[in-house]
Protein backbone atom coordinates (compact mmCIF):
# COMPACT_ATOMS: atom_id res chain seq x y z
CA UNK A 1 0.00 0.00 0.00
CA UNK A 2 3.19 2.41 0.37
CA UNK A 3 2.78 3.16 -3.42
CA UNK A 4 -0.55 4.91 -3.10
CA UNK A 5 -0.68 8.40 -4.75
CA UNK A 6 -0.96 11.25 -2.27
CA UNK A 7 -3.89 13.03 -1.60
CA UNK A 8 -3.70 16.48 -0.47
CA UNK A 9 -7.29 17.55 0.34
CA UNK A 10 -10.69 16.27 1.68
CA UNK A 11 -14.30 16.61 0.38
CA UNK A 12 -14.94 19.15 3.20
CA UNK A 13 -11.82 21.19 2.23
CA UNK A 14 -12.52 20.77 -1.50
CA UNK A 15 -15.97 22.43 -1.28
CA UNK A 16 -16.33 26.14 -2.46
CA UNK A 17 -19.94 26.65 -0.20
CA UNK A 18 -20.37 29.62 1.20
CA UNK A 19 -22.13 26.94 3.32
CA UNK A 20 -21.15 23.45 4.06
CA UNK A 21 -22.87 20.62 5.50
CA UNK A 22 -23.25 18.07 7.39
CA UNK A 23 -24.70 14.74 9.35
CA UNK A 24 -24.53 14.74 12.81
CA UNK A 25 -25.02 11.76 15.26
CA UNK A 26 -26.49 9.16 13.12
CA UNK A 27 -24.26 6.10 14.72
CA UNK A 28 -26.47 6.34 17.86
CA UNK A 29 -29.84 7.34 18.01
CA UNK A 30 -29.62 11.15 16.92
CA UNK A 31 -28.91 14.11 19.43
CA UNK A 32 -32.38 15.00 20.72
CA UNK A 33 -33.40 13.48 24.29
CA UNK A 34 -37.06 12.68 24.11
CA UNK A 35 -39.30 10.14 24.16
CA UNK A 36 -41.30 10.98 20.90
CA UNK A 37 -42.63 8.22 18.65
CA UNK A 38 -40.52 10.06 15.97
CA UNK A 39 -36.80 10.07 17.28
CA UNK A 40 -34.26 8.14 15.27
CA UNK A 41 -33.31 4.83 16.27
CA UNK A 42 -30.00 3.50 14.53
CA UNK A 43 -29.45 1.36 12.31
CA UNK A 44 -26.59 0.19 10.03
CA UNK A 45 -29.57 0.10 7.17
CA UNK A 46 -30.86 3.65 8.37
CA UNK A 47 -27.05 4.89 7.94
CA UNK A 48 -26.53 3.30 5.01
CA UNK A 49 -29.66 4.96 3.39
CA UNK A 50 -28.78 8.27 5.06
CA UNK A 51 -25.01 8.43 3.84
CA UNK A 52 -26.15 8.11 0.34
CA UNK A 53 -29.02 10.36 0.69
CA UNK A 54 -26.82 12.43 2.07
CA UNK A 55 -23.70 12.09 -0.55
CA UNK A 56 -26.37 12.32 -3.72
CA UNK A 57 -27.37 15.96 -2.21
CA UNK A 58 -24.27 17.29 -1.99
CA UNK A 59 -23.66 17.46 1.67
CA UNK A 60 -20.00 17.77 2.42
CA UNK A 61 -19.75 15.67 5.70
CA UNK A 62 -21.13 12.88 7.72
CA UNK A 63 -19.87 12.66 11.24
CA UNK A 64 -20.03 10.07 14.14
CA UNK A 65 -20.77 10.92 17.72
CA UNK A 66 -19.07 9.44 20.55
CA UNK A 67 -19.50 8.27 23.85
CA UNK A 68 -18.64 5.14 25.82
CA UNK A 69 -21.35 5.33 28.71
CA UNK A 70 -25.12 6.43 28.32
CA UNK A 71 -26.34 9.37 29.63
CA UNK A 72 -29.69 8.27 31.29
CA UNK A 73 -28.88 4.58 32.66
CA UNK A 74 -27.63 1.47 31.45
CA UNK A 75 -29.51 0.39 28.63
CA UNK A 76 -30.89 4.16 27.77
CA UNK A 77 -31.32 4.89 24.12
CA UNK A 78 -28.33 7.23 24.21
CA UNK A 79 -25.57 4.21 24.68
CA UNK A 80 -26.77 2.45 21.90
CA UNK A 81 -23.74 3.99 19.74
CA UNK A 82 -21.65 2.04 16.89
CA UNK A 83 -18.02 2.75 17.40
CA UNK A 84 -16.17 5.74 15.16
CA UNK A 85 -13.56 3.78 13.53
CA UNK A 86 -15.47 0.57 12.36
CA UNK A 87 -18.52 2.94 11.26
CA UNK A 88 -16.65 4.99 9.39
CA UNK A 89 -14.85 2.18 7.55
CA UNK A 90 -18.27 0.47 6.38
CA UNK A 91 -19.75 4.02 5.40
CA UNK A 92 -16.31 4.69 3.53
CA UNK A 93 -17.70 0.92 1.56
CA UNK A 94 -20.89 2.52 0.59
CA UNK A 95 -19.89 6.10 -0.19
CA UNK A 96 -17.82 7.61 -3.26
CA UNK A 97 -17.77 11.48 -2.48
CA UNK A 98 -19.08 12.61 1.14
CA UNK A 99 -16.43 13.27 4.23
CA UNK A 100 -16.24 11.03 6.64
CA UNK A 101 -15.61 11.87 10.15
CA UNK A 102 -14.71 9.47 13.51
CA UNK A 103 -15.42 11.21 16.66
CA UNK A 104 -13.12 10.31 19.21
CA UNK A 105 -11.43 11.44 22.73
CA UNK A 106 -7.90 11.76 22.58
CA UNK A 107 -7.49 11.19 26.56
CA UNK A 108 -9.04 7.60 25.92
CA UNK A 109 -7.82 6.66 22.11
CA UNK A 110 -4.31 5.86 22.10
CA UNK A 111 -2.90 8.21 19.00
CA UNK A 112 -0.88 4.83 17.80
CA UNK A 113 -4.26 3.33 17.63
CA UNK A 114 -5.83 5.89 15.87
CA UNK A 115 -3.14 6.68 13.30
CA UNK A 116 -3.46 3.34 11.90
CA UNK A 117 -7.04 3.02 12.58
CA UNK A 118 -7.49 6.49 10.46
CA UNK A 119 -5.21 5.48 7.42
CA UNK A 120 -7.39 2.34 7.26
CA UNK A 121 -10.48 3.95 6.70
CA UNK A 122 -8.83 6.89 4.31
CA UNK A 123 -7.61 3.70 2.11
CA UNK A 124 -11.21 2.48 2.54
CA UNK A 125 -12.38 6.10 1.85
CA UNK A 126 -9.79 6.88 -1.14
CA UNK A 127 -9.16 9.62 1.28
CA UNK A 128 -12.00 10.72 2.69
CA UNK A 129 -11.19 10.49 6.08
CA UNK A 130 -10.88 13.04 8.88
CA UNK A 131 -11.42 13.51 13.05
CA UNK A 132 -13.62 15.19 15.52
CA UNK A 133 -10.95 15.48 18.47
CA UNK A 134 -12.78 15.14 21.84
CA UNK A 135 -11.01 15.65 25.11
CA UNK A 136 -13.03 14.12 26.69
CA UNK A 137 -15.53 15.64 29.71
CA UNK A 138 -18.10 13.16 30.84
CA UNK A 139 -16.74 11.47 33.77
CA UNK A 140 -18.74 8.06 33.69
CA UNK A 141 -16.96 7.53 29.86
CA UNK A 142 -13.74 7.80 31.78
CA UNK A 143 -14.54 6.08 34.47
CA UNK A 144 -15.46 2.80 31.87
CA UNK A 145 -11.74 2.73 31.79
CA UNK A 146 -10.64 3.37 35.01
CA UNK A 147 -9.67 6.73 34.58
CA UNK A 148 -11.09 10.27 36.33
CA UNK A 149 -11.66 13.32 34.08
CA UNK A 150 -8.46 15.51 33.98
CA UNK A 151 -8.37 18.83 35.06
CA UNK A 152 -9.00 21.88 31.97
CA UNK A 153 -5.12 22.61 31.30
CA UNK A 154 -4.30 18.56 31.73
CA UNK A 155 -6.39 17.66 29.04
CA UNK A 156 -4.75 19.75 26.99
CA UNK A 157 -0.98 19.38 27.76
CA UNK A 158 -2.27 15.37 26.83
CA UNK A 159 -3.97 16.47 23.52
CA UNK A 160 -0.66 18.44 22.73
CA UNK A 161 1.54 15.54 22.87
CA UNK A 162 -1.19 13.43 21.33
CA UNK A 163 -1.46 15.47 18.09
CA UNK A 164 2.50 15.99 17.74
CA UNK A 165 3.13 11.85 18.06
CA UNK A 166 -0.04 11.38 15.55
CA UNK A 167 1.11 13.87 13.09
CA UNK A 168 4.64 12.69 13.43
CA UNK A 169 3.35 9.16 12.68
CA UNK A 170 0.61 10.29 10.06
CA UNK A 171 3.14 12.15 7.62
CA UNK A 172 7.03 10.36 9.11
CA UNK A 173 9.31 7.94 6.88
CA UNK A 174 11.07 6.61 9.89
CA UNK A 175 10.38 5.56 13.21
CA UNK A 176 10.68 7.36 16.25
CA UNK A 177 10.99 7.53 20.27
CA UNK A 178 8.94 10.05 22.17
CA UNK A 179 9.57 10.47 25.95
CA UNK A 180 6.61 12.84 26.95
CA UNK A 181 4.55 13.26 30.31
CA UNK A 182 1.53 11.60 29.08
CA UNK A 183 3.14 9.21 26.38
CA UNK A 184 6.16 7.50 26.41
CA UNK A 185 6.97 5.24 22.72
CA UNK A 186 9.80 3.52 21.75
CA UNK A 187 10.02 2.81 17.66
CA UNK A 188 6.23 4.49 16.87
CA UNK A 189 5.58 4.08 13.32
CA UNK A 190 2.70 3.68 11.54
CA UNK A 191 1.59 1.50 8.24
CA UNK A 192 -0.34 1.18 6.40
CA UNK A 193 0.01 4.87 5.28
CA UNK A 194 -2.99 6.99 4.45
CA UNK A 195 -4.12 8.77 1.20
CA UNK A 196 -4.28 12.48 2.66
CA UNK A 197 -1.48 14.33 3.13
CA UNK A 198 -3.29 15.19 6.09
CA UNK A 199 -6.82 13.92 7.33
CA UNK A 200 -9.27 16.96 8.33
CA UNK A 201 -9.62 17.42 11.85
CA UNK A 202 -12.47 19.19 13.84
CA UNK A 203 -12.56 20.41 17.55
CA UNK A 204 -15.36 22.05 19.32
CA UNK A 205 -13.16 23.73 22.13
CA UNK A 206 -15.06 26.84 23.46
CA UNK A 207 -12.89 28.46 26.08
CA UNK A 208 -9.61 30.64 25.43
CA UNK A 209 -7.57 27.71 25.41
CA UNK A 210 -10.24 25.36 23.61
CA UNK A 211 -9.71 28.11 20.77
CA UNK A 212 -6.18 27.67 20.73
CA UNK A 213 -5.87 24.21 20.16
CA UNK A 214 -8.50 24.51 17.68
CA UNK A 215 -6.61 27.30 15.81
CA UNK A 216 -3.61 25.49 16.00
CA UNK A 217 -4.02 21.99 15.50
CA UNK A 218 -7.39 22.08 13.32
CA UNK A 219 -9.03 22.88 10.30
CA UNK A 220 -12.97 23.35 11.65
CA UNK A 221 -13.62 24.78 14.77
CA UNK A 222 -16.74 24.66 16.14
CA UNK A 223 -18.61 27.89 17.46
CA UNK A 224 -21.34 27.73 20.60
CA UNK A 225 -25.30 28.07 19.86
CA UNK A 226 -25.08 29.48 23.99
CA UNK A 227 -26.29 32.31 22.51
CA UNK A 228 -27.61 32.57 19.72
CA UNK A 229 -28.30 36.21 18.64
CA UNK A 230 -26.43 37.36 15.19
CA UNK A 231 -23.86 39.56 16.94
CA UNK A 232 -22.88 37.36 20.09
CA UNK A 233 -22.00 34.25 16.89
CA UNK A 234 -20.15 36.95 15.08
CA UNK A 235 -18.02 37.95 17.94
CA UNK A 236 -17.43 34.25 17.96
CA UNK A 237 -16.42 34.01 14.89
CA UNK A 238 -13.90 37.08 14.71
CA UNK A 239 -12.69 35.51 18.03
CA UNK A 240 -12.06 32.49 16.68
CA UNK A 241 -10.22 33.23 13.47
CA UNK A 242 -7.96 36.01 15.03
CA UNK A 243 -6.40 33.42 17.02
CA UNK A 244 -5.83 31.14 13.86
CA UNK A 245 -4.35 34.15 12.33
CA UNK A 246 -2.57 36.29 14.73
CA UNK A 247 -0.89 33.10 16.82
CA UNK A 248 -0.81 30.60 13.56
CA UNK A 249 -0.94 32.04 10.70
CA UNK A 250 -3.46 30.38 9.58
CA UNK A 251 -7.24 30.22 7.97
CA UNK A 252 -9.76 27.81 9.81
CA UNK A 253 -13.62 26.74 9.24
CA UNK A 254 -16.39 28.24 11.49
CA UNK A 255 -18.55 25.68 12.17
CA UNK A 256 -21.93 25.14 14.02
CA UNK A 257 -24.03 22.72 14.99
CA UNK A 258 -27.47 22.65 14.72
CA UNK A 259 -31.08 21.12 14.98
CA UNK A 260 -33.65 21.16 12.24
CA UNK A 261 -37.51 21.80 12.47
CA UNK A 262 -38.80 21.95 9.55
CA UNK A 263 -42.93 22.24 8.48
CA UNK A 264 -44.91 24.28 6.81
CA UNK A 265 -45.54 27.17 8.53
CA UNK A 266 -43.28 28.39 11.43
CA UNK A 267 -45.88 28.18 14.06
CA UNK A 268 -45.99 24.55 12.90
CA UNK A 269 -42.41 23.87 13.27
CA UNK A 270 -42.38 25.83 16.91
CA UNK A 271 -45.22 23.63 18.23
CA UNK A 272 -43.59 20.21 16.94
CA UNK A 273 -40.39 21.53 18.65
CA UNK A 274 -42.29 22.09 21.89
CA UNK A 275 -43.84 18.98 21.99
CA UNK A 276 -40.68 16.77 21.59
CA UNK A 277 -38.74 18.73 23.29
CA UNK A 278 -40.98 19.80 26.74
CA UNK A 279 -44.45 17.36 26.40
CA UNK A 280 -42.29 14.65 25.52
CA UNK A 281 -38.65 15.73 26.51
CA UNK A 282 -36.33 12.92 28.08
CA UNK A 283 -34.82 14.89 31.53
CA UNK A 284 -32.84 12.62 33.31
CA UNK A 285 -30.03 11.99 30.59
CA UNK A 286 -29.73 16.30 30.34
CA UNK A 287 -29.73 16.12 34.46
CA UNK A 288 -26.64 13.53 34.32
CA UNK A 289 -24.80 15.76 31.45
CA UNK A 290 -25.40 18.68 33.26
CA UNK A 291 -24.69 17.18 37.12
CA UNK A 292 -21.79 15.15 35.56
CA UNK A 293 -20.15 17.88 33.77
CA UNK A 294 -20.27 19.97 37.04
CA UNK A 295 -22.62 22.70 35.42
CA UNK A 296 -24.43 24.32 38.80
CA UNK A 297 -27.86 25.43 37.50
CA UNK A 298 -28.22 26.31 41.27
CA UNK A 299 -26.37 29.37 40.27
CA UNK A 300 -27.77 30.64 37.51
CA UNK A 301 -30.89 32.08 36.71
CA UNK A 302 -33.59 29.86 36.67
CA UNK A 303 -34.51 31.13 33.06
CA UNK A 304 -30.87 29.98 32.39
CA UNK A 305 -30.66 26.72 33.93
CA UNK A 306 -34.01 26.19 31.74
CA UNK A 307 -32.86 27.51 28.41
CA UNK A 308 -29.69 25.21 28.94
CA UNK A 309 -31.79 21.96 29.81
CA UNK A 310 -34.04 22.77 26.92
CA UNK A 311 -31.09 23.23 24.16
CA UNK A 312 -29.78 20.04 25.07
CA UNK A 313 -32.84 18.32 24.67
CA UNK A 314 -33.52 19.53 21.41
CA UNK A 315 -30.28 18.69 19.99
CA UNK A 316 -27.75 18.39 22.43
CA UNK A 317 -27.31 22.38 22.52
CA UNK A 318 -27.45 23.12 18.52
CA UNK A 319 -28.45 26.14 17.13
CA UNK A 320 -32.30 26.33 16.83
CA UNK A 321 -32.97 25.93 12.78
CA UNK A 322 -36.98 26.05 13.47
CA UNK A 323 -39.53 27.06 11.16
CA UNK A 324 -40.77 26.75 7.60
CA UNK A 325 -38.17 26.53 4.58
CA UNK A 326 -38.12 30.62 3.80
CA UNK A 327 -37.62 31.38 7.30
CA UNK A 328 -34.85 28.15 7.77
CA UNK A 329 -32.95 29.14 4.40
CA UNK A 330 -33.02 32.86 5.97
CA UNK A 331 -31.27 32.02 9.55
CA UNK A 332 -28.55 30.03 6.77
CA UNK A 333 -28.11 32.83 5.50
CA UNK A 334 -27.99 35.39 7.99
CA UNK A 335 -25.64 32.91 9.78
CA UNK A 336 -23.59 32.84 6.94
CA UNK A 337 -22.94 36.46 7.15
CA UNK A 338 -22.00 36.52 10.85
CA UNK A 339 -18.88 34.57 9.06
CA UNK A 340 -20.56 30.87 9.66
CA UNK A 341 -18.84 28.52 7.24
CA UNK A 342 -21.08 25.11 7.58
CA UNK A 343 -23.52 23.68 10.13
CA UNK A 344 -23.66 19.73 11.40
CA UNK A 345 -27.27 19.07 11.27
CA UNK A 346 -29.09 16.84 13.13
CA UNK A 347 -33.29 16.04 13.05
CA UNK A 348 -35.60 14.37 15.27
CA UNK A 349 -36.72 11.89 12.44
CA UNK A 350 -33.23 11.75 9.87
CA UNK A 351 -34.61 10.61 7.44
CA UNK A 352 -37.74 12.28 6.60
CA UNK A 353 -35.89 15.27 7.45
CA UNK A 354 -32.96 14.73 5.33
CA UNK A 355 -35.49 14.10 2.53
CA UNK A 356 -37.84 17.38 3.31
CA UNK A 357 -34.19 19.66 4.19
CA UNK A 358 -33.65 18.13 0.11
CA UNK A 359 -36.86 19.23 -0.99
CA UNK A 360 -36.95 22.41 0.33
CA UNK A 361 -34.78 24.19 1.76
CA UNK A 362 -31.69 22.88 -0.81
CA UNK A 363 -32.98 24.80 -3.36
CA UNK A 364 -33.00 27.88 -1.57
CA UNK A 365 -29.68 27.87 -0.47
CA UNK A 366 -28.55 27.40 -4.55
CA UNK A 367 -30.98 30.29 -5.22
CA UNK A 368 -29.10 32.56 -3.32
CA UNK A 369 -25.94 31.47 -3.69
CA UNK A 370 -24.56 29.83 -0.49
CA UNK A 371 -24.42 26.68 -1.98
CA UNK A 372 -24.00 24.77 -5.46
CA UNK A 373 -26.22 22.34 -7.15
CA UNK A 374 -25.47 18.60 -6.01
CA UNK A 375 -24.44 17.56 -9.59
CA UNK A 376 -22.60 20.81 -10.11
CA UNK A 377 -20.33 19.10 -6.67
CA UNK A 378 -20.34 15.93 -8.05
Amino acid sequence: MSDQPIRKSNPIRDSKNRIKLGVFGINGNGAAFTFHPDRFKCTWDANVRLAQKAEKLGLEGFVSAAHWKSFGGDNHYSGDLMETFAWAGGIAAVTERIGIISTIHVTLIHPVFAAKAEATVDLISKGRAGLNLVLGWYPPDMQLWGLDVKEHGDRFEVAEEWMEIFDRLWAGRESFDYDGKNFKLKGAFNQPRGLQQRPILLNAGRSPRGREFAAKHCDIAFCSAHNPEMGAIKQQVADYRRDAREKFGKEIQIWMSAYVVLKDTVKQAQDYAYDYIVTQGDDAPVQNIIRNNAIDTKAMPPEAAAKLAYSLKAGFAGYPLVGDADHIAKLFADLSEAGVDGFLLTWLDYEGGLDRFGREVLPRLEKAGLRAPANVIA
